[in-house]
């Protein structure tokens, strides 16, 4: 594979990563704290705050580089969600960057500005993103590899791919698609073997670093909790299988656009028949893999693979003809309106059920910011000690994110499900301490008798009719 750029298109893609920011960047915590989004940021803080406890995401199994990487933008951004989504939007500037080189061509990054998946994802503080770009530069980097076999080039995949590693496990499969590139693309490449396996250890080195962590073994358990063992595949082949095919295809129609996918199919596939085909195995032996494998599949799922793809349909438009091209980005032009809701009023957007916890129900984090506010405020001049429902998530690791070194104040997460007010906020309340409850309306669970014991101080509302509702002890 060739790579050519001329200064003509260099000043157009500056122009492009312009309208990139500037759509990015725009309304940016339109969208509340997410619950992933509060757990990673509230590591970040830990991380930040204290020295020592670098590894504290292996508590729940978590590889921590998105973490570390969120630290220093603490301290140019003072809203920790603005943070944690700035560096999102830098690592989907890279994959625009990354798609621009592979491709040599305007059109790929052009698709991937103007899609609302990823318009969505680029503006969440997630680890998909950054694993996303660590996935298409090994993918660049074992292209080169293949073509110029060399140590340094095979260090530097080696050194991409445990990075991805450290942000996220479906990093795994990176490192055997690279392995099968490199052979695939070239094949006297046999003769040189040991430059893909030099980056295969390199990048086992790099993971295990995790180990410095005391917690390193909960990675594997944990990986448990997301993909069935083999054995419970084998018993039932076509469950998740089917139903997981039946969400991939609703997920595309509405965030991506059925036409997307099918265009795919239909360009040339003899015309640079092993790029294409490798760029097919990067897009879907992951996507078969969840789809066969994952208890549980989300859009989420589908964001490391979506780079191929975009290359994949830039190979299909380029086979048409002009007005063809245009025909296809007036069709994505109910796509730019669902962007445009998602940025000037997501409050009353509908998503799909699998989606639909990033924008309402208890993952959501609407009115944390304000109850933050108003509890900052009488924290200056009182002991104040907060319980939420939840032990972590959205609450109250969405509230501990905005309250991060504000003194006299005290979070305490309280658990689900309980009808009576907990014991340890009564006693404090019984100390003098200004006690509050944070909870959703939907989860309220209070019996008539606590409730006498409350006082409603704010409320915020939330879509599907529901509200965040902030209590304080009388």
């Amino acid at each position: 594979m060739t790579f050519k750029i001329n200064k003509k298109t260099i000043i157009l893609f500056a122009l492009l990563s312009f309208v990139y920011l500037v759509t990015r960047l725009q309304n940016l915590t339109a969208i509340p704290v997410f619950g992933d989004e509060a757990i990673y940021l509230r590591w970040s803080q830990i991380i930040k705050n204290v020295e020592t406890l670098r590894f504290v995401p292996l508590t729940d199994g978590k590889q921590p580089l998105f973490m570390w990487l969120t630290v220093p933008f603490f301290k140019i951004f003072s809203d920790p969600l603005l943070a944690g989504r700035f560096l999102s939007i830098l690592c989907g500037l890279g994959i625009l960057l990354l798609l621009f080189i592979i491709s040599s061509s305007l059109l790929p990054p052009l698709i991937y500005l103007l899609l609302p998946f990823t318009f969505f994802f680029d503006r969440m503080a997630l680890s998909d993103n950054l694993l996303s770009f660590f996935g298409l530069l090994s993918f660049l980097l074992v292209l080169l590899l293949s073509q110029s076999p060399r140590l340094d080039l095979s260090m530097l995949l080696g050194f991409t791919l445990g990075l991805a590693w450290l942000t996220k496990s479906p990093a795994i499969y990176f490192l055997l698609l690279s392995l099968v590139t490199y052979f695939l693309s070239t094949p006297s490449n046999l003769k040189k073997f040991y430059y893909p396996f030099i980056s295969l250890f390199i990048a086992f080195v790099v993971y295990n670093l995790l180990r410095l962590g005391p917690q390193f073994h909960m990675i594997a358990l944990r990986n448990r909790d997301y993909v069935w063992p083999l054995s419970e595949i084998l018993r039932h082949p076509l469950d998740p299988l089917r139903p997981h095919f039946f969400d991939f295809i609703r997920i595309v129609s509405v965030y991506i656009g059925g036409i997307f996918v099918s265009l795919i199919f239909l360009f040339r596939f003899r015309q640079n028949f092993k790029l294409k085909l490798i760029l097919l195995a990067w897009a879907f032996l992951p996507l078969l893999s969840n789809l066969v494998f994952a208890k549980v599949f989300t859009a989420r799922y589908i964001l490391f693979s979506l780079p191929y793809l975009i290359l994949l349909l830039s190979f299909s438009l380029q086979s048409f003809s002009l007005k063809w091209r245009y025909l296809f980005f007036l069709l994505l032009i109910p796509q730019f309106i669902f962007i445009y809701r998602l940025s000037v009023n997501p409050f009353d957007v509908k998503l799909l059920t699998s989606e639909a916890g990033y924008i309402q129900d208890w993952t959501s984090g609407w009115g944390i910011k304000q109850a933050a506010t108003y509890l900052k405020d009488r924290a200056k001049v009182a002991n104040v000690i907060v319980g939420t429902e939840g032990a972590f998530g959205t609450l109250p690791d969405g509230l501990q994110i905005y309250t991060d070194g504000t003194l006299q104040l005290t979070i305490i997460g309280v658990g689900l499900q309980f009808e009576t007010l907990p014991e340890n906020l009564v006693n404090a309340r019984n100390f003098g301490d200004e006690v509050y409850l944070l909870i959703n309306r939907s989860r309220l669970m209070l019996d008539a008798s606590a409730l006498t014991k409350l006082n409603l101080v704010q409320s915020y509302p939330k879509p599907a009719n529901d509200e965040l509702l902030l209590y304080r002890f009388n």
